[in-house]
């Protein structure tokens, strides 16, 4: 079995059964899941102390943890905790990072702004704007090409502007949007019903790694559309007649991906009784590093 793609439920019991290569992948595993949290709730720096606490803990109780059942809930509620003490979900800000080189989010932004239609513009300010009722987002969405689609349609037009006109290193740039992801802008936007919901998703993320890069690639880029950073633009430019957009031209393939490049440090520890395990240590750079 490759341990890349494993259920997590089984990397855990061979590791119990002292397979390290099994622990190591386990813990790069939580590791980006933890950081793909942080970095949307609380953002990239922000996010750095809490994620760092969580690591620690999760370092210290793993052992803790008898069945495979009881690991998602138990590995989500160190985070949570940790998130919560942190003052919870930031309201979003300009926060520039190694991935955007060291430039303003919101500028970026602007400057791939210029390649999506009006359409898409509006309906992705209106969904990261926690101020404006879903029912009105719903109804744009479906206005033009349904709901969650147009939504999905508009995030990765806004994707693929990113990476052609700012050359942002995006790994997860699919040909199309994949349905099954409707409730992602949502969770980007802090716009879903109450926290066990938010946390359903969060769960849920942690067997789709996939989702997990996606949510922290443009983590810092979800950050500035929560703080207004496309308004402007909606203003100025008016939306025409109702139609269903075309499907954007397939992005280019990256020449290395953004995890490959920014990879979260771990450190191997010995474990009595049950091998090797690599822990997450969140010091220094994590996913994406500093600005």
């Amino acid at each position: 079995m490759d341990p890349a793609t494993a259920p997590t439920a089984a990397l855990f019991k061979q590791w119990r059964a002292g397979d390290a290569a099994s622990g190591q992948a386990m813990a790069q595993r939580f590791s980006d899941w933890y950081y793909a949290v942080t970095t949307c709730r609380l953002g990239d720096e922000h996010g750095r102390e809490p994620l760092r606490r969580a690591c620690v803990r999760f370092q210290q109780g793993i052992l803790s943890v008898n069945t495979p059942s009881e690991l998602t809930d138990w590995a989500h509620g160190v985070l949570l905790e940790e998130v919560r003490t942190a003052g919870g979900r930031i309201a979003g800000g300009d926060f520039p990072n190694q991935l955007t080189q060291a430039r303003s989010p919101t500028t970026l932004l602007n400057e791939a702004a210029g390649k999506l239609s009006a359409t898409e513009l509006r309906i992705l300010a209106l969904t990261y704007d926690r101020a404006v009722p879903l029912d009105q987002v719903r109804d744009e969405a479906e206005a033009h090409g349904g709901y969650p689609l147009a939504v999905l349609k508009a995030r990765l037009a806004l994707k693929r502007a990113l990476l052609s006109q700012a050359s942002v290193p995006f790994s997860e740039v699919p040909p199309s949007p994949n349905l099954d992801l409707g409730p992602l802008p949502l969770y980007e936007a802090g716009r879903m019903e109450n926290e066990a919901e938010e946390s359903g998703f969060e769960k849920w993320m942690l067997t789709n790694m996939s989702l997990c890069k996606d949510i922290a690639e443009f983590g810092v880029f979800a950050q500035a559309l929560r703080a207004g950073a496309l308004r402007g633009r909606v203003a100025a430019k008016r939306a025409p007649a109702p139609v269903v957009a075309e499907e954007a031209d397939e992005a280019p393939e990256q020449e290395r991906s953004a995890v490959a490049r920014f990879g979260v440090p771990l450190a191997l520890l010995a474990l009595a009784g049950f091998g090797a395990l690599l822990v997450l240590v969140a010091v220094g750079l994590f996913f994406f590093g500093p600005a």
